[in-house]
């Protein structure tokens, strides 16, 4: 016996249409918001809540927050001209919650060829020592990125 769709299942029970629809409201205005926003943006902000006519928009930091609030006007604007019930956009900063873009952390590193060539060089000539196992975790992600395991012991 097949399952309901999920669909389904929400779309009978009268209790969850008040649910459902202010999900599909989201939903819609976040379209819209992805349509408004540049691509870079809109990667890094996600609309949480509807509350009465205020959009309330997540950030996934505080520059893209303030980007987001330089915009808000233009946005609500945009909003309404499509149709939406939308007088005002609350921006909020909830680190995390930014889509997955493929883009490099800000916090993540990057070593050049040159530098990791420097870097493995040193880390032959250092004796044991923390330093020279704290080198060892640097040259093992690589000049760009994840584990290459590029060092041996």
């Amino acid at each position: 016996m097949a399952l309901p769709r999920i669909e389904t299942l929400l779309s009978t029970d009268s209790e969850m249409q008040p649910v459902v629809a202010k999900a599909r409201e989201i939903n819609a205005l976040a379209n819209l918001c992805n349509e408004f926003l540049p691509p870079e943006l809109a990667a890094q902000v996600r609309p949480a809540n509807l509350q009465g006519d205020k959009l309330v928009i997540l950030a996934a930091n505080s520059a893209a927050a303030a980007k987001l609030k330089l915009l808000s006007g233009s946005l609500s604007d945009f909003l309404v001209k499509r149709g939406a019930k939308v007088n005002s956009v609350s921006v909020k900063v909830q680190p995390g919650e930014a889509t997955s873009t493929g883009v490099a952390r800000a916090d993540s590193k990057r070593v050049s060829e040159s530098a990791f060539s420097v870097l493995s060089e040193l880390y032959t000539t250092l004796g044991e020592s923390p330093a020279k196992q704290a080198l060892k975790r640097l040259l093992e992600r690589g000049p760009r990125g994840p584990a290459r395991n590029r060092t041996r012991s």
